[in-house]
């Protein structure tokens, strides 16, 4: 067995221990596992089904300030090959109550690349218990050696509802858009639904599904769906 295929079991091993651990606490989370899981049935109909697992820290910074750190990897060709591993490294700031900025860069590896992305956002939460909206826009600009910077605007729309002081789940839809002289055409749209665990010590799970429809602005876009999971830590 690779290097490659070893980090990815061992990265998978980790995470579904530390989840099997989670839901071994909670009847109610199980059977909320199970349904999602039966719903994921719908990704067959896919061209293509990716898996993203992801681990993420944060921590307050003096000022009002938050940093982030976050590590993924992401699975590809019905998880069976590797597509990229990235760190994200981010900064935020809250404005006043319910909006916050938040500048984040991000370094991506590829098999045989390397990019790195700078992004600058703007987010409203408003709640009114027990229901919340949010709305996210984002300017992302990613750099390639040997490649023309690509710019991309993405708003994002997320309905969450929270069950009781530990179970949230959400939906979310998000539509991304290229940057040109003339225009903004519409490059790729995501569809989500999941669920957020708050765990003890302000820490968090998720397990969502997505359905991604890229490369529409090319002849033959793409229709993805993509299984996630990540934890959450704060201290």
């Amino acid at each position: 067995m690779n290097i490659e295929k070893k980090q990815v079991f061992v990265w998978y091993g980790l995470l579904y221990l530390n989840y099997r651990n989670v839901v071994n606490k909670t009847s109610r989370l199980n059977s909320g596992y199970w349904l999602f899981f039966i719903l994921l049935q719908w990704s067959y109909g896919a061209d293509d089904t990716e898996s993203w697992a992801s681990i993420g820290f944060e921590t307050k910074l003096p000022y009002s300030l938050n940093l982030e750190f976050e590590q993924e990897l992401r699975l590809k060709d019905q998880l069976a090959t590797f597509k990229q591993t990235f760190s994200e490294v981010s900064l935020s700031y809250p404005v006043f109550n319910g909006f916050k900025i938040q500048v984040p860069f991000r370094y991506i590896t590829y098999k045989d690349e390397i990019k790195q992305r700078l992004s600058f956002a703007g987010s409203y939460k408003y709640s009114f218990k027990p229901v919340s909206l949010k709305h996210r826009t984002k300017y992302q600009r990613t750099y390639e050696k040997g490649e023309i910077p690509e710019e991309l605007i993405r708003n994002k729309f997320s309905i969450m509802y929270r069950l009781n002081k530990k179970i949230e789940p959400y939906v979310s839809g998000e539509f991304i858009q290229l940057i040109d002289a003339h225009n903004y055409p519409l490059d790729e749209t995501r569809f989500s639904f999941g669920l957020t665990y708050e765990l003890p010590r302000k820490n968090s799970m998720k397990i969502f599904y997505t359905l991604k429809n890229e490369d529409k602005t090319k002849k033959t876009p793409a229709e993805i769906g993509v299984f996630g999971l990540s934890y959450n830590f704060s201290f």
